[in-house]
């Protein structure tokens, strides 16, 4: 600890030494409910002391006054011996005769004895000269016994220090008594006294936990965590890398309580949602604020409708990562303000280190991914419907194709045909079907295949006497489980720090990212859709011919027609569905974003107890991207083609100046104060051009090739968005265990008038220094509480104007929606408590924690009445609470030089609730996802099947369940609890780690599994049984005992009815409001093999003479191998809604993936 003398008098200081002790005395002595009676008179003591110790006098006293002492160790002079013997004496002339030439003196305040150092031996200390004695030494690596350059060596206490050359060697003059601590990243500190030593060989153990030490604040300053109020998880860089994701939110899945990630899919590159501690908001920002090296950059996911887009983020190279730090609660997050009601990640990109010879490292990975589960599909029967085969219908319930002739189908050979591009095979119309081959399979290869991703990464990391510096470059190529779905990554990465002068430092860093892919048309696209191509797809079809030209009966040819099931000689110049490979082959959606992030930051030191920090920071990112169809395309938009281009210019701007201050009033008593200001500009701007229908027909359309046609569509947008923000923290630190953090923000944006302010308080007491156990190594309590806040979304205060018709001049138009100039921002109150506990020698750490927030004034649309001329406005409307616990726990079981193994687990159960929504019944989230009030959010709200009081179903005349056309929830996609636990197991040079996940309870309705149900298609309605009682269909019919039928018996409660394809095709199949749609839901619960991983490091391989590798390791990884779930053909962690509130819904989703990842490291 830093400790700064002043020259504040010392009565000053005493009498504000003696008053903050006794506060904080005061304070625990509550907390443990010690009762101290008051007493009126001195007691007496008689006593008889012969040489005795000091400490032995003490516990007497104690022992016949009732009274406590209060004394440091290091203050009092434990060698003095004491010779005497009292009768009857007063506590007072007791203390005095004790403490008489023992350096020290005391002071009694209530029943509390304070030793303390006498005024003499404070000046005759202070004007005692330091001898100081030179200490040389090696640092060493016990994992190879290499020497370390770079290892920082300080004096204990003191700013004084060093590093250790590149030989790993240090010469330092210091005091003979002092102590010195040796810290290296990735290391265990050490400390060493050093006593009569004029060398110290230090070997620095590798640490699991390092990074635990200490934790990066949402401004990018440094906490030691033991010594802060509020709760994080922190993420490694090597979980991260050995997690075989691509991109990083994937990565964090399992590894941090009370975070979720909710995958979109597996698409390459697709984006994805992260959740802290539940939903906080309708219409608002839903993810947390990315904070990098200090800086906020974007984590867009934009236009994710029809085409799965990139969440930003994942623009990031993982392996530049030093760590991940999730600050969860509004107390941690506050100094944001009304960017933060999401929580923050802070995330450390890696740097190098003075003195230190260049280490080259070179990674590759190479991944091969496969679908994880994927829909069954029947096989059984045919094209059509009531048992009859058709080319035309959409439905598979046409004939058994096992009761089929065989041989080649009858054919039409004076019609209409159709000629394929690729073989150009001639199809003719079928007129009866013969053939049993059936294509399921093949349908299936023809879209999907083995997915991979390459990856090479080269970085180099040294330093010299002033400048230090990390330089990365990331190639990665990834081919999707889906063909001609693409994604590329180059990243390149400059981070540098120079110390011009001991006070002044300049941090630089400096990263362009490219990504380029091609994505397709799937899930929320209604006729385009690959997936709901592919299995809508008859069993008895083959897709592989999808392309060629239709001949009429006329002999009038159509180049370039699509053919596919319902439409099997490309007959259609507008399908009503597209061929899966028609998707894949002919459309497409490039996209190539381009960004740079830059973070220049100047760091001031004028004195030893004041900081000032310069942070500059410019994230900027252009995406171009396209939708293109060509004609033939499914959908009356697309009939004629349809070319969309879009390009998207972001731009954030930040800037800070931060003044840190530190003084020590006392040994006991230190404060921090930070001052800061930030300066944030953002700005986006997209153009939207669309071009159709095409003047001429060609595979890839621009504008080129229609010079006498203009956009057909157009759309511009620009939004800014500034704010302004001073902030300041005023942190405590009492007697070395309570330690108390104020803080505050004041926000102006422009998004909303007025000025808000966002306060914080935090407080942690480290309980353990006043307990004497083994058991318990450290303890920690924490109180938390905060505010936080969401932006309205720009330009809701005013009433805009909105481009009208061409027909009418380009003239102008009233917005339908009401400008609101009394928007506030939503308003988001947190408090937390919990404890940190460690064990055995802190080999064992616990963490707990309650919080529980609410979110006001949330902000939505509201309908407004059809007589003020509009049609809705924005309004701050709705409350959201959130409640809940986490637990985080680790434990080092072996701790051995060469053997190591820890366990690692965590909990959270969150429980959320639509408090309020100004009156209305329900807001629209997404699909089938509300806020309905009384009622969590994202719950599913449909019309169900009739109950009555009891939840029984009420059943028809024919004892089937009664429609029930009144919307309700009927589920709720919320976990009930989630948890991740995992183990690390090292053997010198060989080591293992395994990860699963869980989550526990919510609902999930899966869509396309009842879809397939009323198409026929899915294996549990291709079911044949042989009645043994008559039963009523649906309608009423009565099937005979002993007749054959494909259907299945079920029982609701009025007896045995069969239910076959008029059930189906009606009420039991599909999903919306003429459906049993309370019979689609279903239990979510899931438990993942999250990752397992095995590798082995070999040191020091030589090459030749002169060039050898320091070490090599190879691993292999497993990604999400195994999934247990009752949930079957569907991963429950896709979602149809992408990254956005709502959840819980699987609609022909793209399906997840399960990977296997190789993985080569060198180091140079």
């Amino acid at each position: 600890m830093k400790t700064f003398q002043t020259e504040t008098s010392p009565q000053i200081r005493r009498k504000f030494f003696f008053v903050a002790k006794m506060k904080i005395f005061i304070f625990l002595i509550t907390a443990f409910q010690f009762t101290l009676s008051a007493q009126t008179n001195e007691p007496r003591l008689s006593i008889s002391f012969n040489n005795a110790g000091i400490e032995d006098a003490i516990v007497e006293i104690k022992k016949q006054s009732g009274y406590n002492f209060f004394y440091a160790h290091e203050e009092i002079n434990l060698s003095h011996r004491i010779n005497l013997t009292l009768k009857n004496a007063p506590l007072s002339e007791v203390l005095k005769k004790c403490f008489e030439n023992s350096g020290s003196d005391y002071e009694i305040v209530d029943k509390v004895i304070i030793i303390k150092p006498s005024k003499k031996q404070k000046e005759a200390e202070s004007q005692k000269p330091i001898k100081k004695v030179k200490i040389s030494g090696r640092v060493t690596s016990s994992e190879d016994g290499y020497t370390m350059p770079g290892v920082s060596i300080l004096v204990k206490g003191t700013t004084t220090g060093t590093t250790t050359d590149l030989d790993g060697k240090y010469t330092l003059d210091v005091p003979e008594n002092s102590t010195l601590a040796f810290s290296f990243i990735g290391f265990e500190t050490q400390e060493q006294e050093v006593l009569n030593k004029s060398e110290i060989n230090i070997v620095l153990k590798s640490g699991l936990n390092e990074l635990d030490e200490v934790i990066v604040t949402a401004i990018g300053t440094t906490v030691k965590v033991d010594e802060t109020g509020t709760t994080s998880s922190i993420v490694r860089s090597e979980d991260i890398v050995k997690s075989g994701e691509a991109g990083i939110i994937n990565s964090l899945a399992g590894k941090a309580s009370g975070v979720r990630i909710g995958k979109s899919n597996g698409d390459p590159g697709s984006g994805s949602a992260i959740q802290i501690r539940g939903s906080n908001t309708i219409a608002g920002a839903s993810q947390p604020l990315i904070i990098v090296d200090g800086m906020p950059v974007s984590n867009d996911n934009i236009g994710a409708v029809t085409v799965s887009q990139q969440s930003r983020l994942d623009d990031i190279n993982p392996k530049d990562i030093e760590s991940i730090q999730i600050l969860k609660g509004a107390s941690a997050a506050a100094l944001w303000g009304s960017r933060a009601a999401n929580g923050v990640i802070v995330i450390t990109t890696k740097n190098g280190a003075l003195n230190k010879k260049p280490v080259v490292q070179y990674s590759f990975n190479q991944s091969f991914d496969e679908v994880s589960v994927r829909q069954p599909i029947q096989d059984i029967y045919g094209q059509g419907q009531n048992g009859v085969w058709s080319s035309t219908l959409g439905e598979s319930w046409g004939d058994k194709i096992a009761n089929r002739s065989g041989g080649a189908d009858d054919l039409d050979l004076t019609g209409a045909y159709f000629i394929s591009n690729t073989t150009g095979n001639k199809y003719f119309k079928v007129t009866k079907k013969n053939s049993k081959e059936t294509f399921v399979e093949k349908n299936w290869d023809l879209v999907m295949r083995t997915g991979s991703f390459s990856q090479h990464n080269v970085s180099v990391t040294g330093g010299g006497e002033k400048t230090s510096y990390f330089f990365s470059f990331e190639n990665m190529d990834q081919k999707g489980i889906i063909r001609n779905f693409d994604y590329h990554r180059r990243n390149f990465r400059l981070n540098s720090k120079t110390h011009i002068y001991d006070w002044l430092v300049w941090d630089n860093k400096i990263t362009y990212t490219n990504t380029n892919s091609n994505r397709v048309v799937q899930a929320g696209e209604t006729t385009n859709g690959i997936m709901l191509g592919l299995l809508r797809t008859a069993p008895d079809y083959d897709n592989s011919e999808y392309i060629g030209t239709y001949v009429d009966s006329k002999g009038v040819a159509f180049p370039n027609r699509q053919k596919f099931y319902r439409s099997q000689l490309g007959e259609s110049a507008n399908p009503l569905y597209s061929n899966p490979l028609w998707t894949i082959n002919e459309q497409k959606a490039p996209s190539n974003v381009n960004r740079f992030i830059i973070n220049p930051e100047l760091k001031i030191y004028p004195t030893e107890w004041l900081k000032f920090i310069i942070r500059g920071g410019l994230d900027f990112y252009y995406d171009t991207r396209g939708e293109f169809y060509p004609i033939g395309s499914s959908g009356a938009a697309r009939a004629y083609g349809l070319w969309t281009n879009t390009d998207i210019k972001n731009r954030e701007l930040n800037l800070d100046g931060i003044m840190i201050a530190t003084h020590n009033f006392s040994k006991n008593v230190k404060v921090t104060a930070t001052l800061g200001v930030n300066y944030n500009d953002r700005e986006r701007f997209t153009n939207t051009n669309t071009i159709a229908p095409f003047a001429v027909d060609s595979r890839m359309q621009t504008s080129d090739l229609n010079p006498d046609k203009t956009a057909s569509l157009w759309n511009t947008n620009l939004i800014k968005i500034r704010s302004n923000r001073g902030y300041g923290v005023l942190s405590t630190e009492l007697f070395d265990q309570l330690f108390i953090t104020i803080s505050g923000a004041f926000e102006a944006a422009s998004t909303i008038k007025g000025r808000f302010f966002y306060p914080s308080v935090d407080l942690a007491w480290q309980f353990t220094d006043v307990l004497n156990t083994k058991l318990l190594s450290f303890g920690k309590l924490r109180f938390a509480w905060g505010k936080v806040g969401i932006q309205p979304a720009p330009y809701k205060f005013s009433t805009l104007a909105t481009t009208g018709f061409a027909s009418f001049g380009g003239s102008f138009l009233v917005s339908s929606e009401k400008g609101n100039e009394n928007l506030k921002p939503e308003i988001k109150t947190e408090l937390e408590i919990g404890t940190d506990l460690r064990f055995l020698k802190n080999r064992l750490e616990l963490g707990f924690t309650y919080y529980k927030n609410q979110t006001k004034d949330i902000l939505f649309a509201v309908k407004t009445n059809a007589s003020s001329g509009y049609s809705f406005h924005y309004k701050n409307a709705a409350v959201i609470e959130n409640k809940g616990v986490e637990i985080d726990l680790n434990g080092k079981i072996i701790d051995q030089k060469e053997m190591k193994l820890s366990m690692f687990g965590n909990f959270n159960k969150n429980n959320n609730l639509v408090v309020d929504i100004a009156g209305a019944e329900t807001v629209d989230i997404g699909g089938t996802s509300k806020a309905v009030k009384g009622y969590p959010m994202s719950s599913f709200y449909l019309p169900g099947s009739v109950r009555d009081e009891n939840n029984n179903l009420v059943l028809d005349a024919n004892g089937f369940p009664r429609l029930d056309t009144k919307y309700r929830v009927l589920g709720d996609p919320n976990p009930d609890w989630r948890g991740g636990l995992g183990a690390e197991f090292v053997y010198k040079k060989f080591d293992f780690s395994v990860l699963f996940e869980h989550s526990s309870g919510g609902e999930y309705i899966d869509r396309t599994k009842h879809v397939l149900y009323g198409f026929g298609l899915h294996p549990e309605v291709s079911n044949e049984v042989t009645l043994t009682e008559d039963l009523k269909k649906i309608n009423g019919q009565i099937v005979a005992a002993g007749t054959t039928v494909r259907g299945n018996i079920a029982n609701f409660g009025g007896g045995n009815v069969l239910l076959e394809e008029s059930y189906y095709r009606g009420i039991g199949g599909g999903l919306g409001f003429n459906k049993l749609n309370d019979f689609f839901v279903e239990d979510a619960t899931w438990t993942k093999l999250r990752n397992i991983a095995v590798g082995y490091t070999f040191s020091k391989i030589k090459i030749t003479k002169k060039f050898a590798f320091n070490s090599v390791r190879i691993s292999v990884t497993g990604r999400d191998l195994i999934l247990w779930t009752k949930l079957k053909g569907i991963d429950p962690e896709t979602n149809n809604y992408g990254v956005s509130n709502a959840s819980g819904m699987n609609y022909f989703n793209n399906p997840a993936t399960r990977s296997v990842l190789f993985n080569l490291q060198v180091n140079f």
